[in-house]
């Protein structure tokens, strides 16, 4: 029974050092944010558990990032560079969720003289209501302003809406364009995942020095939380920031690339030429046009498909005539053409009968052998409507 007893104190002494711990650390915190520190440095408290930062970062006057930019506004979302919001959130969980909380927001903006950085920081959880309603006095949530995230409409847009509410707030509105499905679209097939760390490395060729694994910034958090820790707070902002700027370097190469279409290593040159059709119609043509020549299939077929359109069936059989014989899927387009509207039946017959010759699913196999049989009933009856004249 003493030794239940003395395990009980021993227990209930821990639990009191613990809470005292604790609350050390919280005055410690707020002692370190009441005056001035090396954290601190470029940082204005905006509120009392919300602090800001505002970066001003020169644009290199030898690059191209401005015209790649503006083009980028102008392709994708038909507005001007300065309606542009580059935005990104640090949270204390991966996953989302009601018990997920944001304590890291930063959006960007670029004009001619330069790069604006603009970050917040929520110091604890009780200022969270104050966090977010100074986000929407700072920040200029309307219809007209464009946001650009990486996952931000699965991830980042959700959470705030759901912080927002939770705290009775009215959520703003963030019209977005995620560069995640633009990554996605042009280079799934060459990277290894579409995370924006491996982007940075296959795309941007970028590498970050010192960064911090982004599994391991709630940790950080929590850290700092509990005993007033702000070692590695200092490389979450510095990773919030680089994590902005590669949004802003990304959109540019899509811009440069929408304007000028070009191939570049692990980018899909088809998946480039169809975007760009819609996007840039005159050079994305263009570009696919090239393409076909040199043998996509799915360019052949598009550009191909655009010539019928236009009425110009013979100028895109050109296309496909010399790859009838590689690709199936071009050769399907040519006994269209051939059966459809040329009536060119025979030659129509020679082609299936060649491609029937081959190793092809067993589907497209049956799908063949319809239009084979019906190919040679018509060809039958052309010849006893037509029939060639006896030599004399």
């Amino acid at each position: 029974m003493m030794d239940l007893r003395v395990r009980l104190n021993a227990l209930r002494q821990a639990l009191r050092e613990r809470e005292d711990r604790k609350a050390d650390a919280r005055q410690e915190r707020e002692e370190l944010f009441s005056e001035p520190s090396a954290f601190l440095e470029g940082w204005e408290r905006v509120g009392k558990y919300t602090f800001r930062r505002v970066e001003q970062i020169p644009l290199d006057r030898d690059s191209n990032l401005l015209l790649d930019l503006q083009d980028g506004a102008k392709f994708f979302l038909s507005c001007p560079l300065d309606q542009l919001c580059w935005y990104d959130t640090e949270t204390t969980g991966l996953s989302g969720g009601a018990g997920t909380v944001i304590f890291l927001f930063g959006i960007a903006q670029v004009t001619a003289s330069g790069i604006m950085v603009k970050q917040f920081f929520l110091s604890d959880f009780p200022g969270e209501a104050e966090f977010l309603s100074l986000l929407s006095e700072s920040i200029f949530f309307s219809e007209a302003t464009r946001f650009l995230s990486y996952n931000g409409s699965a991830f980042d847009a959700p959470l705030l809406k759901t912080r927002y509410l939770l705290q009775r707030l009215i959520p703003p509105s963030i019209q977005q364009l995620d560069l995640l499905y633009l990554v996605r679209r042009l280079w799934k097939k060459s990277l290894p995942n579409c995370s924006l760390n491996t982007v940075e490395r296959f795309i941007l060729e970028k590498e970050r020095s010192i960064d911090l694994p982004g599994r391991m910034i709630p940790h950080v958090y929590f850290q700092y939380l509990r005993l007033g820790v702000l070692d590695d707070i200092h490389r979450v902002i510095q990773h919030h920031k680089d994590d902005l700027l590669s949004l802003i370097y990304l959109f540019a190469l899509l811009g440069s690339l929408i304007r000028e279409p070009k191939e570049l290593r692990g980018v899909d040159a088809t998946a480039l030429g169809l975007m760009a059709v819609t996007l840039n119609p005159t050079k994305g043509w263009k570009f696919l046009e090239e393409l076909a020549r040199r043998g996509d299939p799915v360019a052949i077929q598009r550009v191909s498909k655009r010539y019928r359109w236009q009425g110009r069936d013979e100028e895109g059989r050109c296309f496909r005539t010399p790859y009838v014989k590689v690709f199936f899927s071009v050769a399907l387009e040519e006994l269209k053409y051939l059966e459809h509207i040329r009536k060119d039946y025979e030659a129509a017959l020679k082609l299936a009968k060649f491609w029937m010759n081959q190793d092809l699913p067993s589907s497209v196999r049956v799908d063949l052998s319809r239009r084979l049989e019906r190919l040679q009933r018509k060809t039958m009856l052309y010849r006893e409507s037509f029939p060639c004249p006896t030599a004399p």
